[in-house]
């Protein structure tokens, strides 16, 4: 079998929300892993290799002595691996910050919008609003996981205003809807709107760029990064790990799937940590995101694809949407760039040529919005 180069652990089906939109459906009640197929899965890590390892659940911080478990066993195993968290961050204690502190765990916080819609689409939103706080006083860096739907994007702007008060914030992505458990459901919230969308990703680049201005550390747009890293380089094949087979997702009973996103599915199962079926880990290579625009797209080569799961999922409709997302960054950056233009700058394209944006702003534009 092939060493993963991401494996994520779902740590346990058990949650202490109820969000609209769970994939997994998760609630109170669930399974919690074993500590046989926590050290089965992390057997898994070539020893020397590097290893990036995601802990998810459900609510990962449910089950803390699997959190410290984790981290132990890398420090002691596989020094090269690095660890992170998803959390909703209702659950987080002093106790738990001191952990991800002194064994550098990176944390990501599942955030949907300001205190209402956060209430709206998950629940105990003073909850986590604390939690926010607890990271804040206790200088831990985190990212924000935004899950986009028609009910939040409007507030998109609003969320990046908000996390500008965090010194601790390093940035955010943005994951567009994925038509998978309650969000499956006649009862769960629809996809946002193509025009929606633009215009909330717009004020939401205008925003991040007028906070970065003023923060010692930027806000980032995961987005943004993946499109400025694929800039110029040429559509590559993958649009993650699990793209090229080297994304193992372990379920708490043992069970083995591509990507966290397929977890649970039988469809993609592919065996179990004692008996892996490593073709199956394979199955998602096949899913690019395609369509008849793709020739004649403005961005060309600097699109990220989209991931094979929502493809897998989602509608054709709701599968362009990533489109509507790449489209409008990129022409915020060429928006900016006409704005800015680059006197004197030799790798700049002429004031009547703006297919491809300039290098060198592209580069500043990474660097420092």
């Amino acid at each position: 079998m092939k060493p993963p180069r991401m494996l994520i652990l779902v740590l346990t089906t058990r949650c202490n929300l109820s969000c609209r939109y769970c994939y997994m459906a998760a609630s109170s009640a669930g399974t919690d892993m074993s500590t046989d197929v926590l050290e089965k899965a992390l057997n898994m890590i070539l020893p020397g290799q590097p290893c990036h390892v995601q802990l998810t659940g459900g609510e990962p911080t449910l089950v803390p002595e699997l959190i410290e478990k984790t981290a132990w066993l890398l420090r002691t195993r596989h020094t090269e691996s690095s660890l992170a968290i998803q959390t909703n961050a209702t659950l987080l204690t002093p106790d738990l910050l001191a952990l991800f502190k002194k064994c550098r765990i990176q944390v990501g916080v599942s955030l949907d919008g300001p205190p209402d819609i956060q209430q709206i689409l998950r629940g105990k939103a003073d909850r986590t609003y604390r939690g926010l706080q607890l990271l804040e006083n206790f200088e831990v860096p985190f990212r924000v996981t935004t899950v986009v739907s028609q009910i939040n994007v409007v507030h998109l702007p609003k969320l990046a205003l908000l996390l500008s008060g965090f010194r601790q914030a390093r940035g955010l992505g943005l994951d567009l809807l994925v038509g998978k458990g309650r969000a499956a459901s006649i009862n769960g919230p629809s996809p946002a709107h193509p025009e929606a969308l633009s215009q909330a990703v717009a004020a939401m680049f205008n925003a991040l760029a007028f906070i970065n201005k003023q923060r010692e550390h930027p806000l980032q747009l995961r987005e943004m990064e993946m499109l400025l890293r694929k800039g110029g380089a040429g559509r590559v094949a993958s649009f993650c790990h699990a793209c090229l087979g080297e994304c193992v997702a372990i379920h708490p009973d043992g069970r083995i799937f591509p990507c966290g996103q397929t977890l649970g599915d039988e469809k993609f199962a592919a065996g179990d940590v004692w008996n892996p079926d490593p073709a199956k880990l394979h199955v998602l290579s096949g899913r690019l995101l395609t369509n008849a625009d793709c020739r004649d797209c403005e961005i060309g080569g600097a699109c990220p694809g989209e991931c094979p799961s929502r493809l897998h999922y989602n509608t054709p409709d709701c599968a362009s949407l990533v489109c509507t997302l790449y489209k409008t960054l990129w022409n915020c950056l060429r928006g900016r760039e006409q704005s800015r233009l680059c006197s004197g700058k030799t790798c700049c394209p002429s004031d009547n040529d703006l297919s491809q944006p300039c290098p060198t702003i592209l580069q500043e534009q990474y660097e420092n919005s």
